[in-house]
C-alpha cells in the first residue's frame, strides 16, 4: 500500500485498525526527528534505547492523537517526545546527584579534602597594611569586633552599601596578598 498518498490523520485511523504497515510507515517518516531530538538531549551515547523510547511514544501517541485539538500529530508527538526526554535526563541528573552524596560513603579511601591554607600571623599583618583607612575600619568592627554591618554603617556614619562594598574589597585585597 502507498501511504504517501494519504495523509496523518488517515494514516493514524488505519494504525488505529490494526495496520502495520502504516505503522512502519510513521516509524520511517519521523525517524528523522527522532534523530534530531536525540542529538539536542545529547543521548547520542544511547541512542538505540531512546529510539526504542520514541517508538513507544509514537505508537501511544497515535493511540491517543484527537484530531478535535486542531493541533498537526507532527507537532503532538514532538512534544509528547520532548516531554519524554525532559524526564530521563532530570532523572539521570537526579541519580548522578544521588551517587554524588553517596560516593563518599561508598568509597572512603577516594576521599581527597580541599588543600587546607595556613597563614603566619606575619603574612596576615602584610595583608591588612594594603588596606586603605575605612577598610581597616570597617574590618576591625565587623571582623574584629563581630558588629553587624548595619552597627557598623551607623558609627562611621556610612550608608550600608559602602559598608558591603568596602567588605567585598577587603575580602579581594586580602586574598590577592595571602595568594601570592
Amino acid at each position: 500500500m502507498i501511504f504517501r498518498n494519504y495523509n496523518d490523520f488517515e494514516i493514524i485511523t488505519m494504525i488505529k485498525q490494526g495496520n502495520e504497515e502504516a505503522f512502519q510507515f510513521m516509524v520511517d517518516k519521523y525517524r528523522f526527528l527522532v534523530a534530531k531530538m536525540i542529538k539536542k538531549f545529547d543521548l547520542q551515547s544511547e541512542y538505540d534505547d531512546m529510539f526504542q523510547e520514541a517508538l513507544m511514544i509514537l505508537y501511544k501517541s497515535v493511540l491517543k492523537f484527537d484530531a478535535t485539538y486542531q493541533k498537526t500529530f507532527t507537532r503532538y508527538f514532538e512534544g509528547n517526545l520532548n516531554n519524554r526526554y525532559i524526564t530521563i535526563k532530570g532523572k539521570r541528573n537526579r541519580y548522578g546527584q544521588f551517587l554524588a552524596e553517596k560516593m563518599p560513603v561508598l568509597y572512603q579511601d577516594t576521599i581527597h579534602e580541599a588543600p587546607q591554607y595556613y597563614f603566619s600571623e606575619t603574612e596576615i599583618k602584610e595583608a591588612l597594611e594594603c588596606l586603605s583607612g575605612l577598610e581597616k575600619r570597617v574590618f576591625q568592627m565587623k571582623v574584629i569586633e563581630k558588629r553587624s554591618v548595619r552597627e557598623t554603617a551607623e558609627i562611621l556614619n556610612f550608608p550600608e552599601k559602602k559598608i558591603y562594598n568596602a567588605l567585598d574589597r577587603i575580602k579581594k585585597k586580602i586574598k590577592m596578598q595571602l595568594m601570592q
